[in-house]
């Protein structure tokens, strides 16, 4: 893992872009009264997290970097490295690893050592960096375990270190930095200091001359700073996926530090910077001999002296040819004319994974009094796609715990605590520990930390000599995942949504120029935050539109926004917080927007603009600082909040803003327009029926009360005949007296008068 420099893009106004952040690994181990510590020598793939075994930071250029400076060319037989690196007062060694092209000889490296400011509420403190060097703290510099300067860490203080050629191991150039803090007044364990330095402008000097690549497996290694992919002018859909491919070809096997743009031959404005040493251009080139069937590849030196690579043939074989230039079989590519350069398929990995999977050494070792711990980064894309849960297996040995010591064992997911074990006398170690959906985010940290303290709580003496170590078998130890989605549609569900497959589309809404870097941009930034090389294809428009699949649309136009339904329609709009956007934007001043959003069950990644005149022109800048800023923001893609990002004239960086914060567009309400007008029919029919079913309930019941009085009347009839016939008489009156017509209370019928 390397520190690298790198010149930046210039934007089409001519104004420099702002280089790109450079990641710093640190790798080390140590404790109160004991330091174990390993330079990592090997190479990592960008997409690979790295692990490290101690409480450590690291922070990027910094944005008040001169532009100017990071601008300049490297002086003669220098190279300079312009990220910072934090090293905290905590004993624990502290790695900035420098990648020296081939051929180069370094002679010595300097830089300034800083005090860092304490941070707010913390300046009263007795462990800022003042007080610390009262204490007698020191910052010891070291190449390959050798201390060759120490410094006081109580003001700025000049680094410079002799280097040999024996310094270099694996072409790396390995400057250990270890800030203690030695209280002799302390009779016990201490918590340790906040305090820190920072290390920033490092250059190296040099003798020699860099070697110039000659074969393919050369052409690509990680001390270079920035790399040029160029494709035709007026590029086909073909030429296109191929530069795309390229790009994430070589964003999965080039460090994380390395500028990598892509651009039509005739926009320079948007290249990146390279210079001969730590600098590469590729050429794809279309073939239009017939007879040429598969692609073949071609070292040279380019313009200024930069080496060139040329991969020439049908244009529908450049696009696995630019595959193949991130895959690991390059390195059989021993030859600068090659013929045949493929790769093609995606890989699905396993949802369990091993912890080395994830950039883990194959030992986990934690030892000393005090807190170690080590941090491995465990990103969703990991496991193929987006996870609802999680289950940590942990197994390993610690030493026998005397009773004299207390020492435990916690287990941290995204610094939550998810599981804690007492070590003791039994020396198997043994975890497991269910993550639950509310923990999962698409980058999670996996720390392990180690806390032993004598129990008289006195770190010296003979408790001290007690080792105390806990391993953790990396390669035993897993990582078990479950199938599902627990992060709102948003940026952060990119790029395990796209499961290795990343179908991509232009539109009208930027020029070809602007639309290709751009793209360029965004799949890098992707890429660099997933461990399975992106499978990058191009499609039309309308077939991005009807299709299923998650992707990235690029160019869009006003009724490609509402043909996706994007939260943010490509039209006028008012932010609920007027302070969310500047005064005119959206109405009277044009913007360019990347958004992620959920459209039809898929993920989308949009990027478009506005402007009051309609002309793409005027947010052509816009969106490409739009699309920059996914790698030019300190945590790139990780640092994308929300699902709408808005570029604006006149302001340095883009806003992230919520789809929430948007006033409804005329567009949006137009689409639920269609479900007011059917919520409304639907209402009347159902208001019909409600009358219709009273007007029947009222003739029901009607009718029914009609049947029930006759049949009352019914019942009452039966039952006086029933009395009448228990008694004797006709059922005519209340007397009993027969129905001879002369009654007063109960007379029948008179019958009629005889004739005899």
């Amino acid at each position: 893992m390397s520190v690298s420099s790198k010149l930046p893009r210039r934007r089409s106004d001519g104004a420099p872009r702002r280089a790109r952040p450079n990641a710093v690994r640190l790798v080390s181990l140590a404790a109160a009264g004991l330091l174990i510590a390993a330079a990592p020598l090997g190479l990592a793939a960008s997409a690979q997290a790295s692990t490290s075994a101690s409480t450590s930071t690291s922070t990027p250029a910094q944005a008040g970097s001169s532009a100017s400076a990071l601008a300049a060319a490297d002086a003669p037989g220098t190279l300079s490295f312009p990220a910072t690196t934090t090293i905290p007062a905590d004993g624990t060694a502290v790695f900035v690893n420098l990648d020296v092209p081939a051929g180069l000889t370094p002679t010595s490296v300097t830089g300034i050592v800083a005090p860092v400011t304490p941070a707010a509420g913390a300046a009263a403190s007795s462990t800022s960096a003042a007080a610390s060097g009262a204490l007698g703290g020191s910052v010891q510099v070291s190449v390959n375990g050798v201390v060759l300067q120490t410094l006081d860490p109580a003001a700025p203080a000049a680094l410079n270190v002799p280097l040999t050629a024996s310094d270099v191991v694996k072409g790396i150039v390995s400057i250990g930095l270890t800030y203690t803090v030695i209280d002799t007044t302390a009779a016990v364990c201490t918590v340790p200091s906040t305090a820190s330095v920072e290390l920033s402008k490092v250059v190296l000097a040099y003798s020699g001359d860099a070697t110039v690549p000659k074969t393919v497996a050369e052409f690509l290694n990680p001390s270079l700073t920035a790399v040029a992919v160029q494709i035709p002018d007026a590029p086909s859909s073909a030429l296109e996926q191929a530069g795309l491919s390229t790009v994430a070809a070589l964003a999965h096997a080039l460090p994380s530090g390395v500028d990598i743009s892509l651009t039509t031959a005739g926009d320079s404005a948007n290249e990146a910077a390279v210079d001969p040493i730590r600098g590469r251009i590729i050429v794809l080139a279309p073939s239009t001999d017939s007879s040429v069937t598969t692609a073949t590849t071609a070292l040279s030196t380019g313009a200024g002296g930069v080496p060139t690579l040329t991969i020439s043939g049908p244009e529908a074989s450049l696009s696995a040819a630019g595959t193949a230039l991130g895959s690991d079989y390059l390195v059989l590519a021993n030859s600068g004319n090659t013929t045949g350069l493929s790769q093609t398929g995606t890989s699905t990995p396993a949802l369990t994974q091993n912890l080395q999977y994830f950039g883990s050494p194959s030992q986990i070792a934690l030892a000393g009094f005090g807190q170690t711990s080590s941090f491995t980064n465990i990103s969703q894309a990991s496991f193929g796609g987006p996870i609802s849960s999680a289950t940590v297996n942990l197994v390993g040995m610690h030493s026998d715990i005397p009773d004299s010591v207390i020492a435990t064992a916690n287990v941290y997911w995204n610094n939550f605590l998810i599981g804690s074990q007492v070590l003791g006398h039994s020396t198997t170690f043994s975890m497991t520990l269910p993550v639950s959906g509310t923990l999962i985010t698409a980058a999670n940290g996996l720390k392990i930390q180690l806390s032993a303290v004598p129990v008289t709580g006195n770190c010296t003496g003979a408790p001290a000599l007690i080792p105390i170590q806990l391993f953790v078998d990396a390669a035993a130890s897993n990582v078990s995942a479950v199938r599902g989605q627990t992060i709102n549609p948003g940026f952060q569900r990119f790029p395990q949504v796209l499961g290795g497959v990343l179908p991509v589309a232009f539109d009208s809404g930027a020029s070809v120029d602007v639309a290709v870097a751009s793209a360029g941009d965004i799949v890098a930034s992707l890429q660099r935050n997933s461990s399975i090389q992106l499978a990058v294809t191009v499609m039309t428009p309308g077939e991005f539109v009807s299709s299923s699949k998650s992707g990235l649309f690029v160019g869009a136009t006003s009724d490609d926004s509402n043909a996706l339904g994007a939260p943010l329609r490509l039209d006028s709009f008012k932010a609920i917080d007027s302070n969310a956007v500047s005064f005119g934007v959206g109405t009277t001043e044009p913007y360019a927007t990347l958004q992620a959003f959920q459209s039809g069950g898929r993920n989308v990644l949009m990027l478009g603009g506005w402007s009051p005149s309609s002309s793409a022109g005027d947010v052509d800048a816009l969106q490409l600082q739009a699309a920059e800023y996914t790698m030019s923001n300190p945590d790139q893609w990780f640092g994308l909040s929300g699902d709408i990002l808005v570029a604006q004239p006149n302001q340095a960086d883009p806003v992230l803003i919520s789809s929430n914060a948007i006033v409804p567009q005329t567009a949006v309400t137009d689409d639920y327009r269609g479900y007011a007008v059917w919520i409304a029919v639907v209402a009347i029919v159902l208001i019909l029926a409600g009358v219709i079913g009273e007007i029947t309930r009222r003739r029901r019941r009607g009718k029914l009360k009609k049947y029930v009085d006759a049949q009352l009347v019914a019942e009452g009839t039966a039952q006086s005949q029933a009395a009448a016939e228990s008694t004797g008489t006709a059922p005519t009156g209340t007397t009993g007296t027969a129905p001879t017509g002369t009654g007063t209370t109960g007379t029948g019928p008179t019958p009629p008068p005889s004739t005899d």
